[in-house]
């Protein structure tokens, strides 16, 4: 009896090796699948040999990697030669996803790191699992889900956190924390990554990402918004935000200027001006200037879109739907458009000679400042006074209702636009502005072309205690 025990469970044995060793073998024939799928069919032959050759000299590109990159990465890290390692370092040095390691740190990972490919739907990472790897995006998406409780449900239910795109880690929240996985990562399309195990991640990254894990908490913890956040919602937000440093005179890409308008920024340090942009029509009316605002960017499209459509049947209905100020634009649009049809004149829009912009320095973001969470920024900029170094947030993630207790980032995003003044507002000072100084001038050139007695005091004949300026105290 006892050796048919022995006999039952050998035979158990073999079979889990041999369904091991055939699973192992289609996800090895899949990974050779995607790389073949880039190689045309007349050049493989019935040489398997010479068909491993060609594969492996090939110097193509799938992704970010050449086929022989891949090749390398795949072997061990104890069987690749010095000169396949150097010829790592030369790639690692310039991967995105590992630009923020230092020069050093990168040519050691050339080393022990590992190249894995996966199709899309499988799971890479499972939440609740012990940690074994930290992985690198090189081309490919990955979805990061979190199971949560549904009250309505009465259940568990997977809920979106969010996307890692090439150029971005994950997995290494669990090592930095000691906990198990936080997060379920699968695969939205192939994906190829770079994998680095457990002690080679304490050996070489665990350093530098847990001084810039920290200085990141630090930065958190210098805005009062987020000292009612639990610990997992810092956490998450360490792992989204980002910190950007802009040189003086750089422009901030925010919402309306056509950078990363899905991020919001929280200023660190330095200061941000926000320039407005006014563009405005000049006509001479006899020998007085006179200007008309022109409309934003995005409402002149509106109007593009308004003048095609006035020809329709259905113009009555579209001007009922459009705002006072666009509707008077358009109707100077139309009547402009048939005083040059009657004249005989071109069909353009207004000349150049008499369009001008005009910049104007609305307001400062300084030290502990937010903006980006919306507000209007039509034909506006903010630009660094000088270095200036801000977080940015992914702003979805930041609306969430639990990041968005009391609706703070909406009632803070109302406060912003009515704090900076509107481009109305900014034309009515621009041509208040504007008739003070010919007044002014008006005044001047009265006074000096007054005849009378010349008055020839001069200055060191006045006395000083009259020529010191006395400053205006509170009254």
């Amino acid at each position: 009896m006892a050796s048919k025990k022995r006999a039952d469970e050998e035979k158990l044995r073999r079979r889990r090796v041999a369904r091991f060793r055939f699973k192992a073998l289609v996800r090895l024939v899949i990974c050779n699948n995607y790389w073949l799928s880039d190689i045309d069919e007349q050049e493989i032959g019935e040489n398997a040999r010479r068909n491993i050759a060609l594969i492996v000299r090939r110097k193509g590109k799938k992704g970010l990697l050449t086929l022989l990159e891949k090749a390398i990465l795949n072997q061990r890290a104890e069987d690749r030669t010095q000169e396949q390692i150097l010829k790592l370092n030369e790639v690692f040095r310039k991967l995105e996803c590992l630009s923020h390691f230092p020069v050093k740190v990168r040519e050691q990972l050339a080393a022990c790191a590992r190249y894995l490919y996966y199709s899309a739907g499988r799971t890479i990472i499972r939440q609740g699992q012990q940690p074994l790897a930290v992985y690198f995006v090189l081309d490919g998406e990955i979805t990061v889900s979190r199971l949560q409780w549904d009250p309505i449900y009465k259940k568990h239910v997977d809920v979106l956190y969010g996307v890692r795109v090439p150029g971005e880690m994950f997995g290494e929240i669990a090592f930095l924390y000691g906990c198990p996985r936080t997060t379920t990562c699968v695969s939205a399309t192939d994906c190829e990554l770079l994998c680095v195990l457990q002690d080679d991640f304490e050996r070489l990254l665990e350093p530098t990402l847990r001084l810039q894990w920290n200085q990141m908490m630090e930065a958190l913890r210098r805005f009062q918004y987020f000292d009612h956040w639990s610990e997992d919602q810092i956490r998450e937000c360490c792992i989204l935000a980002k910190v950007n440093d802009f040189n003086s005179q750089q422009q901030i890409a925010v919402c309306g200027t056509g950078g990363n308008f899905e991020y919001a920024y929280f200023v660190l340090s330095g200061q941000c001006m926000i320039l407005q942009c006014l563009k405005v029509k000049k006509k001479m009316n006899g020998l007085r200037e006179c200007y008309r605002l022109l409309p934003s960017e995005s409402d002149e499209r509106q109007l593009r879109v308004a003048e095609r459509l006035m020809q329709r049947k259905d113009s009555d209905v579209l001007l009922s739907v459009l705002s006072p100020k666009l509707r008077a634009s358009l109707s100077e649009s139309v009547l402009g458009q048939q005083d040059r049809e009657s004249c005989g004149g071109s069909e353009d829009t207004v000349p150049e000679e008499c369009v001008e912009h005009h910049f104007i320095d609305v307001g400062s973001y300084s030290c502990g400042s937010v903006f980006g969470l919306g507000e209007r920024m039509e034909d506006r900029s903010i630009v660094a006074r000088n270095h200036v170094q801000c977080m940015l947030i992914p702003r979805y993630w930041l609306f969430m209702k639990h990041q968005n207790t009391g609706n703070v980032w909406q009632r803070i995003k109302m406060y912003l636009e009515m704090a900076i003044p509107s481009r109305e507002q900014l034309f009515k000072q621009f041509l208040d502005d504007l008739n003070w100084l010919a007044y002014r001038k008006k005044v001047v050139n009265e006074i000096v072309q007054r005849r009378g007695r010349q008055n020839h005091t001069r200055l060191i004949d006045v006395p000083i205690v009259c020529r010191v300026e006395q400053s205006r105290g509170p009254n």
